[in-house]
């Protein structure tokens, strides 16, 4: 409130005096573009601008003089009767006219009123000097501007560049130089003062003889034309910390309400994160039901698996081919037939074994296969070959596990479903390594393949390994061969 107050003043007391210095400055411009109108049509039109001056009820007089080495001449003057006290308070034979043109504002105080006197004077030529100018009564200004600017906190006071009181609530201070109101802030630092900033004024505390209280004032400058006058605001200092107490509560009132919206704002973050986490738990709830439903899926998918290699095991085909490759056997190499028998009883053994989770060592599984091999060896002679080749010193590696018959599908479906011959045989490669078995054979697909059984023996392997969570299985056909990576179980 005290800055609104401030600004407020300081504007009406510069619009007041700027509307009082209009005359001279249509006067100033009146002189200065006269170079091509005659000296006495130019008096004419400056003697309208004095006379239209006297219509405002703050200026009491105007005058126009023409200054020359032989004395002052007045060419109009509204009050002749006073032009001895003119002459001899405003303007002076030895005048320093140097710096013609010039603004001139003087205070002239008698015992009955407090002239503020503003004149112009621009040379005419080499010896004369044209001086135009008219009085304000400053008690007639104070009364005109105290009742149209009514104050409702404070007091006003106004000085001109010198100190010189022009305005004051105590009218008696008017005219006088009130040197008391500028011990700590001194008038220079005051006219040079370019800040604006409501924030940075110059500013006292003192004892104030019109209050009779503790008063904190407030310097500041406002340009009158060519000249500038000191603005002083007094404010009761009680008044001052009242205000200061309220922009701190107001203060603390905008904290608490940025307070509560942080709060707020938090709050509602808080409860979207909690949404955000109750969903989340929501979806994995329910991916977890998912996995469980895949899981029961994947338990039955697998109990069909192994009731179809079951049958297998017990496959009469494979069985009834055994048995034909034996009776050759008896007749033909008798003691060769004595080992067959013996290794397909250790194969259907093997066969009928009950395996716990499906899994079998690496080792177990090669001794079975080169029995299973062997059978296959008597039937096909030349035809089929195995190599089974340890790429890994690492012995332990050999009691790793692998799917039970992994080796023994992979080489049962490269049989059914390739083309070999004496001279094309079926090469089947079987390489250990330290975290893999791969086992190869040539691809040469047979024309008319049954591709279900194929699938089946496969299947069974991904799903094995998919059981175990193992992603490492696969397949593939490269360079002429069909490949298949075994991870290797711990």
């Amino acid at each position: 409130m005290i800055h609104e107050s401030l600004n407020s003043k300081k504007n009406s007391i510069k619009f007041e005096f700027n509307n009082l210095n209009n005359f001279l400055i249509y006067s100033e411009n009146l002189i200065k573009n006269s170079s091509n109108t005659s000296y006495k049509e130019l008096e004419k039109k400056l003697t309208l601008i004095k006379d239209i001056a006297l219509f405002s009820d703050l200026i009491s007089d105007s005058f126009l003089y023409v200054m020359t080495p032989n004395g002052t001449k007045s060419i109009e003057s509204s009050n002749f009767t006073n032009e001895s006290f003119k002459l001899k308070k405003g303007i002076s034979k030895d005048l320093d006219v140097s710096n013609s043109p010039k603004f001139i504002d003087t205070v002239i105080a008698s015992t009955e009123n407090v002239i503020y006197r503003k004149s112009y004077m621009q040379n005419q030529s080499e010896d004369t000097i044209l001086v135009v100018g008219y009085d304000i009564d400053l008690l007639a200004f104070w009364k005109n501007f105290s009742e149209n600017n009514v104050a409702r906190i404070g007091y006003t006071v106004v000085t001109d560049s010198h100190g010189i009181c022009l305005l004051h609530p105590e009218t008696k201070f008017i005219g006088k130089k009130l040197n008391r109101y500028f011990n700590n802030v001194s008038i220079q630092n005051i006219l040079n003062n370019e800040n604006t900033s409501p924030g940075i004024r110059l500013k006292d505390e003192t004892t104030s003889q019109y209050l009779n209280l503790e008063v904190r004032r407030y310097f500041d400058k406002i340009v009158v034309g060519n000249n500038s006058l000191i603005v002083i605001e007094s404010f009761p200092l009680d008044m001052v910390l009242k205000e200061k107490t309220e922009q701190i509560q107001d203060y603390f009132l905008w904290i608490s309400l940025l307070a509560f919206i942080i709060f707020m704002l938090l709050f509602l973050v808080s409860r979207y994160q909690l949404k955000e986490e109750f969903l989340e738990n929501l979806q994995i709830v329910e991916e977890k039901e998912k996995l469980i439903n895949a899981n029961e899926k994947y338990q039955k998918e697998n109990a069909v698996l192994q009731l179809t290699q079951l049958k297998k095991k017990i496959n009469p085909h494979f069985l009834f081919n055994s048995l034909n490759s034996l009776h050759i056997l008896i007749d033909s190499k008798p003691e060769l037939s004595k080992e067959f028998v013996i290794k397909l009883a250790d194969v259907y053994r093997y066969l009928l074994e009950n395996k716990e989770g499906n899994l079998i060592t690496v080792k177990k599984e090669i001794t079975f296969l080169k029995q299973y091999f062997f059978l296959h060896e008597i039937r096909f002679k030349k035809s089929i070959n195995v190599t089974i080749n340890n790429t890994c010193k690492d012995e332990s590696i050999l009691y790793k596990r692998i799917p039970f018959l992994a080796l023994e599908i992979l080489v049962e479906n490269a049989i059914k479903h390739n083309e070999f011959t004496k001279h094309h045989p079926l090469n089947i490669e079987i390489l250990i390594g330290s975290s893999k078995i791969q086992v190869m054979n040539n691809y040469v697909p047979r024309k008319l393949k049954n591709s279900e059984s194929h699938k089946i023996g496969l299947n069974y392997l991904k799903n094995s390994y998919k059981y175990y969570n193992v992603k490492t299985f696969k397949t593939e056909i490269s360079d002429g061969k069909f490949i298949c990576h075994l991870p290797l179980l711990t």
